[in-house]
């Protein structure tokens, strides 16, 4: 087949401008911008600019603050105080006392205070039941009355001297008479944590105590079981701080005893001394004067009452 002699040309021409673009050298670089005159007589040189790609700066690696624990923790659970506290009210009747002998979240109860004692509409309350003294397990001591939230309520109605509340959140039953408490909202305390202690580790030297109660009267805790210490705010224990867990285990025979509602640890006889068994720790929800609520963060083996903390 024979090309047109004008569609060689242009192709040849076409060559021969691509070969020459090929070998052409770089352009030179942009002459800075000449200065220019603004009133007065000054000259002004704008500067070139460049573009600059830093590289990223390195990721921090400190753990940042995350809650101990949850609502339910401490909302479900409760406190110690004195023997004989004294509450402004408690439920004396309820909407479906006919039908029902025990309320939950929704229900309508019967109080015995109104407006007289400065009740109004929309306030809140913990619904608060008296259990059962918590002894110390070493020393047999009362260290106060367990007191358990069983939920919470809000005024709907009031009248001179009785008012209508309705059960916002129930943990478990209600009953006719549970007492009414300021509800105070308690928050989560958040907190770094660090490596447990181990076998070998030194003691910390900081207050020590035991654990003293359990949350529904659990024998063999273990991690997130709630727990209450014999340590507090006299004690120089704060939210957020951690606990370790130990024991001196010792003798032929591991030895318990029954103290109160629970079987605890014996610790070795006078005299015996042999290095700490370390079970887990705890994380502080909630303190008092003498006590302190906690969870268990960690453990290796099962803890009981009468098991020895440390502040760490």
């Amino acid at each position: 087949m024979r090309l047109p002699g004008r569609f060689l040309v242009f192709a040849c021409g076409f060559l021969t401008a691509a070969a020459a673009v090929a070998q052409a050298p770089p352009a030179p670089p942009k002459p800075p911008p000449p200065p220019r005159e603004v009133p007065g007589g000054t000259q002004v040189v704008t500067p070139p600019t460049e573009t600059v790609t830093e590289s990223p700066s390195p990721v921090s690696m400190v753990q940042a603050p995350q809650p101990i624990g949850f609502e339910s923790d401490l909302n479900c659970f409760g406190y110690v105080g004195p023997d004989r506290e004294s509450f402004m009210s408690k439920v004396i009747g309820a909407e479906n006392l006919a039908e029902q002998i025990d309320f939950t979240t929704s229900d309508l109860l019967y109080i015995n205070t109104g407006y007289e004692r400065g009740l109004k509409v929309g306030d809140e309350f913990w619904l608060v039941t008296p259990e059962q003294m918590v002894v110390h397990p070493t020393t047999g001591k009362d260290l106060g009355r367990f007191y358990q939230y069983r939920g919470r309520a809000v005024v709907d109605s009031v009248e001179v001297r009785t008012a209508t509340i309705r059960v916002t959140n129930s943990c478990t039953d209600i009953a006719m008479g549970t007492y009414l408490k300021p509800f105070e909202p308690i928050p989560i305390p958040l907190a770094r944590k660090t490596p447990p202690a181990v076998a070998g580790d030194p003691p910390s030297g900081k207050a020590r105590g035991r654990i003293v109660f359990t949350r529904d009267g659990v024998v063999a805790i273990g991690a997130d079981s709630t727990v209450i210490v014999d340590l507090g705010i006299a004690h120089g224990v704060e939210p957020g701080d951690f606990l370790t867990i130990f024991r001196y285990a010792a003798g032929i025979q591991y030895g318990i005893r029954p103290v109160g509602a629970y079987w605890v640890v014996v610790p070795p006889a006078e005299g015996v001394v042999v290095p700490r068994t370390y079970l887990g720790e705890i994380g502080i929800l909630e303190v008092g004067d003498r006590w302190a609520i906690g969870r268990v963060t960690d453990s290796y083996r099962m803890i009981g009452v009468g098991d020895e903390v440390e502040l760490k």
